[in-house]
């Protein structure tokens, strides 16, 4: 049984792999929307966008959707669109908590059965003076990511704590995952190969 990741990010697809789980990846290039709505509700509504859009071309196979939204002074923060704009979200997450929601929706391909849900971390930012912002922000690679961040890497450098799924703050909340694969009747132990 195909597993299609409909999402060009390179951490979801490293992370279904370090899980031992072979999977394709189709990008679904849908418009995200950021707007209006709780950021719980915005994850999951782009997470089914892209789950949905990937899906109507396929006859059989699962499709996994994520949308990750970073909450910081109840405020939804997108991706950065310039190395000024990702800065300025640095400097007002520097010694704050902030939320991290990462929506998911499975689709089966050949029913069209589905199922979402979000998971909701808080994530501690440490203290960041003005000078360590440039340093910090050089070693991000904030574009692709919301919030502008990665806790991988350099990025774990600037975390003091984190309250719920690690794996959520990345991306894609495995535990959650497998759930929703269950509400489709489907193991998705049945995916995994030993490394």
């Amino acid at each position: 049984m195909d597993i299609i990741l409909a999402s060009l990010s390179k951490r979801r697809s490293s992370i279904l792999s370090s899980c031992g789980i072979r999977h394709k990846v189709i990008p679904s290039r849908v418009k995200e929307t950021m707007k209006g709505r709780s950021p719980s509700r915005i994850a999951i509504i782009n997470a089914e966008k892209k789950a949905k859009s990937v899906a109507g071309s396929r006859k059989s196979g699962y499709i996994i959707g994520a949308d990750t939204v970073v909450l910081l002074n109840k405020k939804v923060v997108g991706k950065p669109k310039s190395a000024s704009h990702a800065k300025s979200m640095l400097r007002k997450m520097s010694g704050k908590a902030i939320s991290v929601y990462t929506g998911l929706s499975v689709v089966d391909a050949r029913t069209q059965k589905r199922a979402i849900g979000y998971k909701k971390s808080i994530v501690r930012v440490r203290k960041i003076n003005s000078r360590e912002i440039s340093r910090i922000f050089s070693l991000l690679g904030p574009y692709d990511k919301a919030g502008g961040f990665s806790i991988e890497g350099a990025g774990s450098f600037i975390f003091d704590n984190i309250k719920g799924s690690y794996f959520n703050v990345l991306g894609l909340p495995t535990a959650l995952l497998r759930d929703l694969f269950s509400r489709l009747g489907f193991d998705l132990l049945r995916c995994v190969k030993k490394i």
